[in-house]
This record gives C-alpha cells, structure tokens and sequence, in this order.
C-alpha cells in the first residue's frame, strides 16, 4: 500500500501507536540518564550533612557524577568506586526516595564516610 502512496486509518493508528511508543521509550531513558547518577554536595560533611541533587543535561553531556567524580567540587576521573545511596527527595508536592549512584573518588569516599570511621577499611 505504502508502495503506491495510499494510506489508510488503519496505517496512521499503526504508526500513530509506535510514534507514542517511541516517544515514552526515549522519555524513559532520557530519564534514567539524568536520575541514575546523583552529584554531591559535601560542604558540611564534617556535621554529617550529604546534599544531593539530579544532574543537569550539562553534567549529563561532560560525564559528572558518572565518569568524573560525584562531588561538586571535584574533577577526579582515575579511580572512581560507585556507592549506592538513598536520595530523599520532593516530587510533585510528594516526598519520594531513591536508591541512587554516586560515583566518588578515593579523597571524596573518605568524605562520604567521614562518620563511620569502620567503614574507611573497605576503600
């Protein structure tokens, strides 16, 4: 049918169907690869205190927080460990959380355990 131009209803709902597929599954990863990876704040880490925030498409494009170091203030690339954290957060006036990646360096996972000097041994 497409051959000789002649379309039909039934063609424009098919395509129309995987248009709206298409469009979820990119909406979907397009997602993922910003709420993945979480970028640290660790100003006040000596008070126990660990902001964390999504990336923004800048950091997503550069590798901030996945292949350079998660912390805010640093720009390590060599020897990155991945932690998994809990980020607690606001969405559409509701609290949600999610176990999120934080990619950190030797000196900023020593931050990250400042508190619990047993945990220091794993790194």
């Amino acid at each position: 049918r497409r051959v000789h131009g002649i379309r039909t209803e039934e063609d424009d709902q098919v395509e129309e169907e995987f248009m709206t597929w298409r469009k979820a599954f990119a909406r979907k990863y397009y997602d993922k690869l910003f709420k993945e990876f979480c970028i640290a704040d660790m100003s006040l880490y000596k008070e126990g205190k660990l902001g964390l925030r999504w990336r923004v498409e800048k950091e997503v494009i550069i590798g901030k927080g996945q292949f350079v170091c998660g912390n805010k203030k640093c720009d390590e690339k060599e020897n990155l460990k991945s932690y998994e954290v809990n980020f607690s957060y606001f969405e559409d006036g509701k609290q949600k959380n999610a176990l999120v990646k934080l990619r950190l360096c030797f000196k900023c996972a020593a931050k990250l355990h400042h508190h619990f000097p047993s945990a220091l041994k794993d790194l």
